[in-house]
């Protein structure tokens, strides 16, 4: 059974999407990342246009992150402060990311230029947390260094933390939004390293933050992404969601049971294995023909006619589903934890 994907034009097996997104919500959920990093570049090898692929990557993270945003909401842990001075800077980095998108599309190029920067930065990322994880010794030299070279930047507010330059985030939040807008990934892997290493935040007010700000830009670039690019496909992402909650549900629960070292390998050897996988599409050289405009069909008819209302209504869509599913997937947790704890 296949069904046709109304802004992506290509006909999928929907169940098929539901299992890669549950496979990816297991990762993301046992190793803390988002799922885009390595759902993208698999929906890429299925024939979704590059364009699409990444707008509604970043369009199904609004409501998988939905959960955990109430969540810390909640408590005490999210500096708020931090959260928006991200999300203003990474609105900037954001806005060039989607227009640097639209630059490619319209040269055709977009396929390449994406699994180009995914096969960098997943190599240079997965390189440094192996060598962050082999050398551990060294790990409070460098951040000591570090630590001393951030309180020297001039621009100085009050954070929860202290005294922080407002250099600081405005870096975080620009190179994050850039690389959300330009990979389709929830920038998480970069927010929380980066709050750790260059503000002295701890692992839990880090998370903390990034969730914060994420929903905000996810919610943004989405509805730029579909209005400039055409590049949200409103069915995909909502198969996509449904995939991930639950596989984040099971994920969360072996992430709990393994050590955090083997998590690290775990991570280093997925972000090279699918830096390999992206380089091995990259130099099949194929080229994207990618054409939004379908007459016959009435979501793409929307998105055509009126954008500003279909981009509107795939973040609030997005929202809407992400509360239905994350309520479902909460109650799954619940009961699963229950029957572990018996167990034991």
């Amino acid at each position: 059974m296949e069904i046709l994907l109304p802004i992506a034009n290509i006909s999928v097996n929907p169940f098929e999407i539901v299992i890669i997104g549950f496979w990816v919500g297991i990762l993301s959920g046992m190793l803390g990342i988002g799922g885009g990093i390595v759902v993208n570049p698999i929906l890429i090898k299925l024939g979704v246009p590059s364009v699409v692929v990444v707008g509604t990557s970043i369009s199904q993270m609004i409501g998988a992150s939905l959960s955990g945003f109430l969540t810390y909401l909640r408590s005490k842990l999210v500096d708020i402060k931090m959260g928006l001075f991200i999300v203003g800077f990474g609105t900037i980095g954001g806005i060039t990311g989607i227009f640097i998108i639209n630059y490619f599309k319209h040269l055709g190029n977009v396929r390449q230029f994406v699994l180009s920067v995914y096969v960098v930065y997943l190599l240079l990322l997965g390189i440094f947390i192996l060598l962050e994880t082999i050398k551990n010794k060294g790990k409070e030299d460098k951040k000591g260094k570090i630590k001393k070279f951030c309180e020297r930047l001039p621009l100085k507010t009050e954070f929860k933390v202290g005294e922080r330059s407002i250099i600081i985030p405005a870096f975080i939040g620009i190179l994050s939004g850039l690389l959300s807008a330009i990979m389709g990934i929830g920038g998480g892997n970069l927010v929380i390293p980066a709050l750790m290493y260059l503000a002295g935040y701890s692992i839990q007010m880090a998370v903390a933050v990034s969730v914060f700000q994420m929903i905000f830009i996810a919610s943004f670039l989405a509805f730029l992404h579909s209005l400039f690019n055409h590049g949200v496909d409103i069915v995909l992402g909502i198969l996509l969601l449904i995939g991930s909650s639950f596989g984040a549900v099971f994920g969360a629960l072996l992430g709990q049971k393994m050590k955090r070292d083997y998590l690290k390998l775990i991570l280093v050897f997925l972000m090279i294995t699918v830096a390999i996988y992206s380089l091995f599409q990259l130099l099949e050289r194929k080229r994207e023909v990618y054409n939004p405009i379908l007459p016959d069909n009435i979501l793409s008819h929307l998105l055509v006619e009126y954008p500003y209302i279909y981009s509107s209504l795939v973040v609030i869509l997005s929202l809407v589903m992400g509360f239905i599913i994350s309520s479902f997937a909460f109650r799954l947790r619940t009961f699963l934890l229950a029957v572990f704890s018996k167990g034991d």
